[in-house]
């Protein structure tokens, strides 16, 4: 009798509850996708980037938090072409440190990249003539403006938390989308 029909599961939820066992009992430690794979027995593919997917919404739903794959920050982890290697950690609720801010910081620039390209497509959408939906996108484009200008008011992050090149793009271009959506129109 297989273990699949022991228990009910699928074969994928069975993928998931490994990868999140296994991503727990290696709590902060950097991991690839390799070395999950070694440890999960699944081979590394898509059924496995499929767990770590998923493990991933089930972290964040507990509180905790499987960082986005990086390359690793450890010297000695090299691939045969002296690549760093890609990798991930589990962080449980109340850890993380400043590799855990490099993956928050990045998490926030992908995040501010999505914001910029609403506010475009939003602020379109509300002055088309011919659009289906000129006061809920018009809505959609005030709240995009408003997240902007928040997140433009921090304008400093703490050394200990990223490299100061890292910040100081994103706080420009902030800052200049600002200018612009703050310029009295001309006309």
């Amino acid at each position: 009798m297989s273990r699949r029909e022991v228990t009910g599961f699928t074969r994928a939820e069975e993928d998931v509850a490994d990868v999140m066992i296994w991503l727990r009992s290696n709590h902060g430690r950097e991991v690839s996708y390799a070395d999950i794979a070694a440890g999960v027995q699944i081979p590394d593919g898509h059924r496995l980037r499929r767990a770590v997917r998923v493990v991933r919404v089930i972290a964040a739903n507990r509180g905790d938090r499987l960082e986005r794959f990086q390359p690793s920050a450890d010297p000695a982890r090299r691939d045969s072409g002296q690549r760093r290697v890609w990798t991930t950690r589990y962080m449980r609720s109340g850890h993380g440190d400043e590799f855990s801010a490099r993956d928050a910081l990045s998490a926030a620039r992908a995040a501010m990249t999505s914001v910029k390209d609403m506010h475009r497509a939003t602020t379109f959408e509300a002055a088309n003539p011919h659009s289906i939906a000129r006061t809920e996108f018009a809505t959609m484009a005030q709240a995009a403006d408003e997240c902007i200008t928040k997140v433009a008011g921090l304008e400093v992050v703490g050394p200990q938390a990223v490299r100061r090149e890292n910040t100081s793009l994103l706080t420009q271009m902030i800052a200049d989308l600002e200018a612009r959506l703050t310029e009295p129109a001309t006309g």
